[in-house]
């Protein structure tokens, strides 16, 4: 197999119209299905335009799974007589998989369990690519430990809290080297790419009963335990993130040179935002809306594309732009 048709196979294979065929087929295994059941299905599986080439193929006989029913009119069942069989990976997946397990942050999903069958499972298997094969640039170099062991026990421990709503006791050191002691509620966790660093949206309650989110690096945490009391409810934890969100957003206009725009699409994948094209300019107006917290992180990915992004507000944002700008010629001029 050529390495183009490989590669057309690891983006085509198990594809949504798999999925979609995968659940009328199991429906069908264990009951009738009309035609506007499996309509359903495509919709709820699938886009909304998948109905209009999936149920076509399956009730016309083009792809042979569906028998009409003996019993009820316009009622298919399956073809099939066991379930619909396992998804095998590709040995271009199996590759993806091989490189994905030489990052230092993947042991910190998996128990050495689950790590060793992977390895053994992968034993003969050449990785797709290698971490040296990337050369990163603009980032820090003070990462999280992910290869340390009690960092690792503490992301599986939120990681399992998450999912049982479990609340954890949490002795960290904060930035001002203070330990802190608290329970907290681990509702998400998110990282800097550019720091390298994980972060953790935990929800607290004051002692007046009303609750906060709290944002906790999960590097500086110093010890953690389960309370044995699981949270009754869901947290909607974009509720407590709009409080945090900027009054005004940034708008930027983002020129076409240097591949600008594809690259600050990518720079920029982390935050809510609105792109429009100006036919007047053949620029592009971008427009971010970002969490406060993070607006000295957001100015410094915006010095760093240069004069291929404009910043045209809010007028706080550009004196930042101005001040960081001037500091910078300052210190050129006294060096």
């Amino acid at each position: 197999m050529t390495r183009n048709k490989e590669l057309s196979l690891f983006s085509e294979l198990y594809t949504c119209y798999y999925h979609v065929v995968a659940c009328i087929l199991e429906e069908a295994k264990l009951h009738p299905v009309t035609r506007q059941d499996m309509e359903s299905l495509a919709k709820e599986f699938g886009y909304d335009e998948s109905a209009l080439s999936i149920v076509p193929c399956l009730t016309g006989h083009v792809w042979p799974l569906l028998k009409q029913d003996s019993k009820k009119a316009d009622s298919y069942r399956s073809c099939l007589e066991h379930g619909v069989f396992p998804m095998t990976l590709t040995l271009l997946q199996k590759a993806w998989l091989k490189a994905l397990m030489s990052d230092p942050r993947f042991c910190l999903f998996f128990t050495d369990t689950q790590l060793q069958e992977l390895k053994t499972a992968l034993e003969n298997v050449e990785p797709l690519y290698r971490i040296g094969d990337f050369c990163l640039f603009d980032q820090y170099g003070d990462h999280d430990p992910f290869s340390s062991v009690m960092y690792r026990e503490h992301m599986q421990a939120i990681l399992s809290a998450m999912g049982r709503r479990q609340p954890l006791h949490v002795s960290y050191l904060s930035g001002k080297g203070n330990i802190i002691s608290h329970t907290w509620l681990p509702c998400r966790l998110e990282y800097g790419q550019r720091d390298g660093k994980f972060r953790l949206y935990a929800l607290a309650r004051r002692k007046n009963g009303r609750q906060r989110m709290d944002l906790i690096n999960v590097s500086r945490i110093l010890s953690l335990k389960e309370t044995g009391n699981p949270f009754p409810d869901s947290v909607d934890v974009e509720h407590f993130l709009d409080r945090e969100m900027c009054g005004e957003p940034l708008v930027l206009e983002i020129t076409t040179e240097r591949n600008g725009l594809e690259r600050a699409m990518l720079h920029f994948s982390c935050y809510q935002k609105q792109v429009e094209r100006m036919t007047d300019t053949g620029t592009y107006r971008c427009t971010i809306y970002y969490d406060t917290r993070w607006e000295t992180e957001l100015l410094i990915q915006v010095l760093s594309f240069g004069p291929v992004v404009k910043v045209l507000g809010p007028k706080a944002f550009i004196r930042q732009v101005q001040d960081r700008v001037r500091r910078q010629a300052d210190l050129k001029q006294h060096k």
